[in-house]
């Protein structure tokens, strides 16, 4: 059907696809309605439960950053982190990976319209290194093409950057959790291995982040069984 304009109030709406109306947000309304957000996080404990005040607890015990930030819980195991200062933010997304009594603590940069229902796709902050990586590729723009192919960079090391550190080149990037990771890059004709900092959370079965081995729900047994999803219990440990 046709789309139809009305106006209620001050509010612009329409008629769209059987009779729902819409709502539309101008590019201000968008700006106003982001901009308190745009420091903030979301993060959610793999593998495990736990109770909101224990999760904020722990989380402030490990950032120490300079502020009181309240903890929303999204559902499905999802939690915003609203910060104020982009420094905060920063530093939580530069110094990970981050872990809760050995679970992995999953923190990617707050993103609008996120449901956590419909979530798809997980994504985290870690640092990767490059071991024995040939010093003429500790180049400012061959490094950042190095981090985003491998997936979204976000920092590289300082001592990198300068060429300071000769053993291994380091960098931080976003990477998904719902994809195996890459344990080798070509850069030209060279080979080059990639070594994911943080034990535990990388799995050896499927190769992806998050989880070890042990807990991996890729996992298939001789049995046919596999290995089920996490308690749906949330607890203190």
């Amino acid at each position: 059907m046709d789309t139809q304009p009305y106006d209620f109030g001050n509010t612009s709406m329409e008629v769209v696809y059987q009779n729902m109306r819409q709502i539309i947000l101008s590019e201000d309304d968008k700006q106003r309605i982001y901009n308190p957000w745009k420091y903030s996080l979301i993060i959610k404990l793999m593998g495990k439960r736990i109770v909101h005040h224990y999760l904020k607890r722990k989380t402030q015990e490990l950032w120490k950053v300079d502020e009181n930030y309240p903890l929303i819980d999204l559902g499905e195991d999802y939690y915003t982190v609203k910060l104020m200062k982009e420094e905060s933010m920063i530093m939580i997304l530069h110094n990970g990976p981050w872990f809760i009594k050995g679970y992995f603590l999953s923190v990617q940069k707050w993103v609008p319209n996120f449901v956590a229902t419909k979530a798809s796709q997980n994504y985290t902050s870690v640092w990767i290194r490059l071991p024995q990586l040939p010093t003429e590729f500790y180049d400012g723009i061959i490094l950042t093409k190095i981090g985003n192919c491998i997936g979204k960079l976000l920092k590289v090391d300082a001592c990198t950057s300068v060429t300071l550190r000769g053993g291994y080149a380091r960098l931080c990037v976003e990477l998904s959790l719902d994809q195996p990771i890459q344990t080798f890059i070509m850069i030209g004709h060279h080979k080059q291995r990639i070594h994911y900092e943080g034990e535990g959370f990388l799995c050896k079965a499927c190769g992806r982040l998050g989880y070890s081995n042990q807990s991996c729900p890729h996992r298939t047994f001789p049995s046919g069984q596999t290995n089920g999803p996490a308690t749906n219990e949330a607890s203190l440990f």
